[in-house]
């Protein structure tokens, strides 16, 4: 994701954020500003139609006797 015109250095540059071996940081397309980037949390995106807590199981009255 970039963030468009976002440069602390040279005001007009694109953002983005990254990681490497050494943790993630955010850099500069246009002016090549790095900055490391500390305290991330990571989000481990779930599976598309992954439901949160408990499955739901609906049930007919005769089922489960």
């Amino acid at each position: 994701m970039l963030r468009p015109k976002s440069c602390p250095r040279c005001k007009t540059g694109d953002v983005g954020v990254d990681r490497d071996h050494h943790g993630w940081y955010e850099y500069c397309i246009q002016c090549g500003y790095l900055r490391d980037l500390v305290g991330v949390i990571e989000v481990k995106a779930k599976p598309p139609g992954h439901a949160r807590g408990r499955r739901r199981v609906s049930r007919t009255p005769d089922q489960g006797k």
